[in-house]
């Protein structure tokens, strides 16, 4: 006999179905399945013993618990520090604004009113939220408790700014401000400058990154300061992107004054002579005083990379390749990057046909 609230009956074929949520529709409709039997107990064992259904449990969970579990499952997946931006987007922006309001009841009018509520933020910060809460309800979409209500958001438009380098006389004054017998931490600016690292990733190079014998440098970390807690804690991370991780081979003069600084360095880094990390921080202040000592405007470090890019266009430098030593995830981003620097380049490039005229 069917117990009260079990949903188990007797069919007019004499077999015995047993029903059960297993989803809701985006409507909030519950989509049900059926379990059948030669007999009660049967149908109601495999009830019983039937895997539970994680979608059943979720018609009224909140939008913000959502997310939450959809970052909780992510975490595995993607860095640390990105975890960190995450978590601050959730607590930060997403929880104040959506509260409780339950994940089946969100809708376009919602979402786009939560983008618009953003609007003292920059629009990259903006687009990163986006971004971040969108790739969860799409989650929430394959599941079918939503509809694609994150298509056709409007959000701000990022205005590009234009790429800041050094000029190659500031760039000569910088390098004639360096004393690498006075400071070993020198050779971290004629890096940047030289190789397009990152400042992170100057401060995490250890002298067993570098192949003195083929003349490369290998990309393996970088160091960051993340929160943890409530504490800002320093971190040596793995690079930025997969394409990060990579071998860039170096100058020969670079190599030179790279062995000129090992011979009389104690530290397993190749900033600084003692036991430990360089925080990133620490080195930019570092680098704002280089900048007063040479009489150069002050840029931020970023600066260094670009102006390594640009002199690489200026000689020549094929984008492929480019994009493969500064880490680039494809081509297209250093084509976006430098597309200025490239109508000089091709400019330059076709004034050679000028050479071919009779």
């Amino acid at each position: 006999m069917s117990r009260k609230g079990e949903n188990i009956y007797k069919r007019k074929d004499k077999r015995w179905e047993g029903r059960y949520i297993d989803s809701y529709n985006v409507e909030g409709k519950a989509v049900y399945k059926s379990i059948y039997g030669k007999s009660y107990t049967e149908v109601r064992l495999k009830m019983r013993n039937r895997p539970e259904s994680n979608k059943g449990k979720s018609v009224n969970i909140s939008l913000v618990a959502w997310v939450e579990d959809y970052l909780k499952a992510q975490e595995c997946k993607i860095k640390l520090t990105t975890v960190k931006v995450y978590e601050r987007y959730l607590n930060n922006y997403i929880k104040p604004f959506f509260g409780n309001i339950a994940l089946r009841k969100m809708g376009k009018d919602i979402l786009q009113s939560f983008v618009n509520s953003l609007s003292e933020r920059s629009p990259s910060t903006v687009k990163g939220i986006f971004s971040f809460l969108r790739e969860a309800l799409k989650k929430a979409g394959k599941d079918e408790y939503i509809s694609p209500i994150w298509l056709d958001i409007e959000l701000p438009k990022i205005k590009k700014n234009e790429v800041v380098a050094f000029t190659r006389d500031e760039q000569r004054k910088i390098e004639n401000a360096l004393n690498l017998e006075e400071n070993p931490n020198d050779i971290g600016i004629l890096l940047c400058l030289y190789t397009g690292l990152r400042i992170g990733e100057v401060c995490g190079l250890r002298w067993e990154d570098i192949d003195f014998v083929e003349g490369n440098l290998f990309v393996n970390r970088t160091v960051q300061r993340i929160t943890i807690d409530g504490k800002s804690v320093l971190r040596e991370l793995p690079p930025k992107s997969e394409t990060s991780r990579r071998k860039i081979p170096i100058p020969s003069f670079i190599v030179d004054k790279l062995k000129f600084v090992k011979s009389y360095s104690s530290s397993k880094y190749v900033l600084n002579t003692n036991l430990h990390v360089t925080d990133p921080r620490i080195y930019q202040y570092y680098y704002k005083k280089v900048l007063e000592r040479a009489g150069v405007r002050y840029a931020n470090p970023h600066t260094m990379r670009h102006t390594f890019s640009v002199r690489a266009l200026e000689l020549g430098f094929d984008v492929k390749t480019l994009s493969e030593i500064l880490g680039h995830a494809d081509a297209a981003i250093t084509l976006k990057t430098y597309a200025h620097s490239l109508d000089e380049h091709k400019r330059n490039s076709m004034e050679k046909f000028s050479d071919m005229s009779v």
